[in-house]
């Protein structure tokens, strides 16, 4: 099988699956509820003590340290926000894990971040998967998420049950980093249409065109975006409760470009767009839904 072929989730996942979850924030803790809602026996941690609680109140289990809750782990998953995160979860990680364990981070971090934890990993006997998703809260929450992998054939195979509960779709990219890196394409079309899609209703409103008209339009237009088509109402409605945050756009925007530079790549709209996020932070709406540039 080509591993660039797109891949349908399988439909079972082993009950007696024991997965070790690190990471339950706005897209983790749904992301870990819905493998306990699918049978899978799942310890979690996070530092925020009400996101616990949320998991035990939907049946998982969870714990006060990363040794704890991977200890008795068949898989380890994190989802966290940065790279530096994610390498200051490792060290702790890869030692609670035992030699042939499945470590799969479904962050969203940078492709040398993937590399260097899978290089830390492989001297312990651990393998690895990247898998960042997309999809957002609402798709973290309803279990349609995609998810973008990257690693070996057969871990991926092994992960498969676990993104089941969590996703519609899973795509095998290619090798270790792969997965971060077609990521990372994807945020900068999300976070350049974003920006532009505000642009395009400021134009609008400037000339009287009504918002919910102008949408409608342009979705049937060569113009359209799955940014227009989701988000629409979000512009239309100035309502800017945060989905996908600022901060959390920026920082793959920044990601993106830095990985451009090492590679000699030019992403002169990228960085354009990214510096309407830098903008927007300064405005104080790091915390706001991306959509919130359309107030700038």
């Amino acid at each position: 099988m080509n591993e660039y072929e797109y891949q349908e989730p399988r439909t079972r996942t082993n009950p007696q699956m024991t997965v070790g979850f690190v990471g339950l924030g706005r897209m983790g803790l749904p992301m870990a509820v819905n493998l306990v809602e699918a049978g899978v026996d799942v310890v979690g941690t996070d530092l925020d003590k009400e996101r616990k609680r949320a998991l035990e109140d939907a049946g998982g289990k969870t714990a006060d340290s990363i040794p704890e809750t991977i200890a008795d782990a068949d898989v380890a998953i994190t989802v966290l926000r940065t790279p530096d995160q994610v390498l200051a979860v490792a060290e702790d990680l890869l030692d609670a894990l035992d030699e042939g364990d499945l470590y799969v981070d479904m962050s969203s971090i940078d492709p040398l971040t993937s590399e260097t934890v899978a290089e830390l990993a492989a001297e312990d006997g651990i393998r690895t998967v990247d898998a960042p998703v997309s999809g957002g809260v609402s798709g973290a929450e309803a279990g349609t998420l995609s998810v973008i992998a990257g690693g070996e054939e057969d871990d991926i195979e092994e992960a498969r049950e676990l993104f089941e509960p969590m996703a519609d779709t899973v795509f095998h990219v290619g090798s270790t980093g792969a997965g971060q890196t077609v990521k990372l394409a994807n945020q900068l079309l999300v976070g350049a249409q974003t920006v532009l899609v505000a642009e395009a209703f400021r134009f609008g409103d400037a000339n009287g065109i009504d918002r919910e008209t102008l949408r409608d339009v342009l979705v049937q237009s060569a113009g359209s975006s799955w940014v227009l088509e989701t988000w629409g109402d979000r512009y239309i409605e100035e309502e800017h409760e945060p989905g996908f945050e600022i901060n959390l756009q920026h920082k793959d925007l920044r990601l993106m470009t830095e990985a451009a530079v090492e590679l000699d790549v030019p992403v002169p709209l990228g960085a354009a767009a990214m510096q309407k996020y830098v903008e927007a932070k300064r405005e104080g709406l790091a915390d706001r839904d991306v959509t919130a540039v359309f107030q700038l």
